[in-house]
């Protein structure tokens, strides 16, 4: 998967609070008769940003991007680019292009042809249009396949064409629905590095609607996570993925193990929960803000649970019996990289855990039906309040 390098947080403009937006959405609702699609939503996007909305079908993160587009009308709130109010500014003067998710290429036109076509309808020199289409076919790797048809391309080249066509005209802001929906999964994976290196090198902000969790967390800087019409969260992907704000994020973003339970100890440093679904307390590390024995939820990561055949010693400042579980091995799934454990712990309740494959046919693997110690360390979990 394309991995961003770590930034620098000043380069990082939305850990700035005086940062201005490039894209400002404020209190937008739209509605389609009694139905709001989206939901009195606010969102800042910031210049350069890869940003990407992410959620499941009837979320409402296509409504939202058509709205950016132009193509629908909010039905309150408003909405600027660059500074500028959209309310009354259609969409072919906007300072954006949009490419779909069927590419919409022109069959009939050669790459060279498909990517000129929108410079030659704005009357741009026929030098200018020449060098830029040249330009955008080195960028996207396609220099050799200029004289070629859409039908004689892969899906990737086809993809490529689409986006170097939308970025001829030099918007500030490029809209991407579902840019890599009809790729296979290894073209998709390939073609997420060349996404991001082709962002960077352009800093053009890239706005992307996605439902694939997997890929917006390779290509965003950030993530809006929509749910019925709003955003549940935003952030960074580890934040998106390591500290989910809710129960809804949690499970959306990855696998999770979630149990209910109640807080029984509330210190400063630490919490500590009784979960009857476990079968066991849960010892978390850190400070939460809740009430005494308040009904809350622990979830954490498949890879953040080690699984043992004996039993482990406690470790260090961890209360005996706490953060511990014994079960068996009741189903092995093996992807290659990892292996997937569905554990069936001794209350009845499952727990999914999985591990790196390491060694290459590794002897000494945990295997079906055996009896295992399912164990997390104090910080390894997150603690929902909602």
């Amino acid at each position: 998967m394309a991995k961003r390098p770590q930034l620098a947080a000043d380069t990082r403009p939305w850990r700035d609070p005086s940062a201005k937006p490039f894209v400002r959405i404020r209190n937008v609702t739209k509605k389609f008769g009694d139905v709001a699609a989206v939901d009195d939503l606010s969102l800042d996007i910031y210049k350069g940003e890869l940003f990407c909305l992410l959620g499941g079908s009837g979320s409402g993160k296509s409504t939202l991007l058509r709205m950016l587009a132009g193509f629908e009308a909010p039905t309150s709130g408003s909405i600027e680019i660059d500074g500028q109010d959209m309310a009354n500014v259609a969409p072919y003067n906007r300072p954006i292009n949009m490419m779909f998710q069927s590419y919409a290429l022109f069959p009939h036109m050669t790459v060279w042809a498909n990517i000129a076509y929108g410079l030659k309808r704005d009357h741009m020199p026929k030098a200018e249009i020449a060098a830029r289409v040249d330009e955008l076919l080195k960028l996207v790797k396609l220099e050799p396949y200029a004289q070629r048809k859409p039908h004689q391309l892969s899906g990737g080249q086809r993809q490529r064409v689409a986006l170097a066509r939308a970025l001829a005209k030099r918007p500030k802001l490029l809209l991407l629905d579902e840019p890599l929906g009809a790729l296979d999964k290894k073209l998709r994976e390939e073609t997420q590095f060349e996404l991001v290196k082709i962002q960077e090198t352009l800093g053009v902000t890239f706005i992307v609607v996605t439902h694939d969790q997997e890929e917006a967390m390779s290509l965003a800087t950030r993530i809006g996570v929509m749910n019925q019409g709003e955003i549940a969260m935003v952030g960074e992907p580890t934040e998106i993925y390591e500290f989910p704000n809710s129960r809804f994020v949690a499970n959306f973003i990855g696998s999770a193990n979630m149990v209910e339970g109640v807080v029984t100890e509330d210190e400063p440093d630490h919490v500590r929960i009784h979960s009857a679904e476990l079968g066991t307390d849960i010892y978390v590390e850190h400070g939460v803000d809740c009430s005494p024995e308040q009904i809350l939820w622990w979830a954490i990561r498949p890879e953040k649970v080690l699984l043992t055949r004996e039993k482990p010693e406690p470790q260090p400042g961890i209360p005996d019996g706490a953060n511990i579980v014994k079960g068996y091995v009741e189903d092995i799934a093996y992807l290659g990289d990892m292996t997937v454990y569905q554990v069936r712990l001794d209350n009845g309740r499952y727990m999914r855990v999985t591990k790196t494959n390491m060694r290459r046919g590794d002897p000494d693997a945990i295997s079906w039906d055996e009896t295992v110690w399912a164990s997390w360390a104090g910080a390894s979990g997150s603690v929902l309040t909602n």
